[in-house]
């Protein structure tokens, strides 16, 4: 079994005053499962404000821009994803009905058959 150094068991000591589980995979330590520490209104306590100061401010930047944009990737994958299994989605149905319109006109175009109106 290999032997932790001290510096390393002493990250993992705010994690466990606060029941979060974890793993140290080499020199790293993982979080386990997520955990929502911190709700809107609550007090912030020693060992939060402890961990919080380990994991950094990067943590706690939660801006609007960030968070739309991970939003529209979601849209955006969830659309790829549905229209390459053919499936209709809200998002997807208006880009299979473009793909539809140019086939139809790649068709007429291709056969010079014209459509009335």
């Amino acid at each position: 079994m290999q032997k932790l150094s001290s510096s390393i068991l002493q990250a993992t000591h705010p994690f466990k005053w606060l029941n979060i589980l974890t793993k140290i995979n080499n020199v790293v330590v993982e979080i386990i499962t997520p955990v929502e520490m911190i709700k809107k209104g609550d007090k912030v306590g020693s060992s939060e404000v402890a961990l919080l100061a380990k994991l950094g401010p990067e943590v706690l930047n939660l801006i609007e821009d960030s968070l739309i944009d991970k939003f529209a990737a979601g849209v955006s994958m969830i659309a790829l994803l549905s229209l390459a299994l053919s499936y209709p989605t809200l998002v997807a149905t208006p880009l299979m009905f473009i793909d539809a319109y140019k086939n139809v006109l790649d068709v007429s175009v291709k056969t010079e058959y014209t459509f009335v109106l």
